[in-house]
């Protein structure tokens, strides 16, 4: 996943909403984690059916939860 997507320091809504729950929400940080933790015992095999979809999954439901009430604030 691109750095650019979660940078907290963003001057769009969305992305600097994204970057602030990766960098503080439990819940994102755990699944974000889980997808590493993947992507990484992916990456020592030869050969793999194994893929980080559902941990893929996982963390852009926690992204989308965390930022849901907080993204787009300024245009309510």
């Amino acid at each position: 996943m691109s750095h650019d997507m979660f940078d907290s320091h963003a001057n769009d809504q969305l992305t600097s909403q994204r970057g602030i729950c990766m960098e503080k929400d439990c819940n994102t940080r755990k699944a974000f984690l889980e997808l590493r933790e993947c992507q990484n015992r992916i990456a020592k095999k030869p050969y793999t059916a194994e893929n980080c979809h559902q941990e893929t999954v996982d963390l852009i439901e926690a992204i989308d939860h965390c930022v849901a009430d907080k993204a787009f604030v300024k245009f309510a």
